[in-house]
């Protein structure tokens, strides 16, 4: 055995037995007083196992590790690994659940404040969230809508990463107008929770603004996509 294979041999036995024994059925990983640094090598394995362990560890930090994890790239390993998710579709309900429980992290990062000023100082990490929205998972689509719908009422910066998020959602999919996944998934669903999200979301963009016309711009947008008519068919 070459000493390189040897050493990482060791690297990872020594990473097992840091995060002690595990049994085929455990439900997450055991990360109560994970380091920022074990985390990020336990990211390099995607398994719905690790990011339930991670979502954990994430919700339970202080700022401190907080800032340590995101400045080891922890975020942009979630966010890469939940586009090569969502761009391969979802063939299995493992598939779905590994989408659904690493979105899940992104979640509680945004949950803390270091998270969400690290996102908002940073547009790439917005139109990479946006672009988990090409999936068939609902329930990884609404989680979308609820972190880009917060982004919108945080700040004013965040509304304006929100809002060009959509923009480059829309260029990726070759779509006409910015807001057209919103109503098109507002059209396609049955799932009332999801519908309230949408609607949600839609509020939040046009509320987001303080300048009357501003909001009046969007609103039209939205009208201009017959969201009123949707609205009636709703009802």
């Amino acid at each position: 055995m070459s000493l390189k294979k040897e050493g990482a041999q060791k690297k990872w036995v020594a990473l097992k037995e840091k995060l002690g024994p595990q049994d085929s059925d455990q439900t997450e990983a055991n990360l109560e007083n994970a380091e920022p640094e074990l985390c990020i090598r336990l990211l390099q394995i995607p398994s719905v196992v690790n990011y339930s362990g991670l979502k954990k560890r994430l919700e339970s930090s202080d700022d401190n590790w907080m800032v340590q994890f995101l400045e080891l790239c922890g975020l942009d390993l979630l966010l890469e690994a939940l586009d090569r998710l969502s761009g391969r579709g979802v063939s299995k309900i493992s598939d779905a659940l590994l989408q659904l429980t690493c979105i899940n992290c992104v979640r509680a990062v945004m949950n803390s404040h270091q998270g969400i000023e690290y996102i908002v100082s940073n547009e790439g990490y917005v139109r990479k969230l946006s672009q988990a929205l090409d999936t068939s998972n609902v329930m990884v689509k609404k989680q979308v809508f609820e972190l880009l719908a917060a982004l919108c009422i945080y700040s004013v910066d965040g509304h304006a990463l929100a809002l060009d998020a959509l923009d480059h959602y829309k260029t990726v999919k070759n779509q006409q107008y910015r807001f057209s996944v919103i109503l098109n998934e507002l059209l396609a669903t049955d799932n009332v929770p999801y519908m309230i999200t949408l609607l949600s979301a839609i509020n939040a963009v046009i509320l987001g603004t303080e300048e009357l016309r501003a909001r009046t711009q969007l609103r039209n947008e939205f009208i201009g996509l017959q969201l009123l008519d949707i609205l009636t068919k709703l009802r």
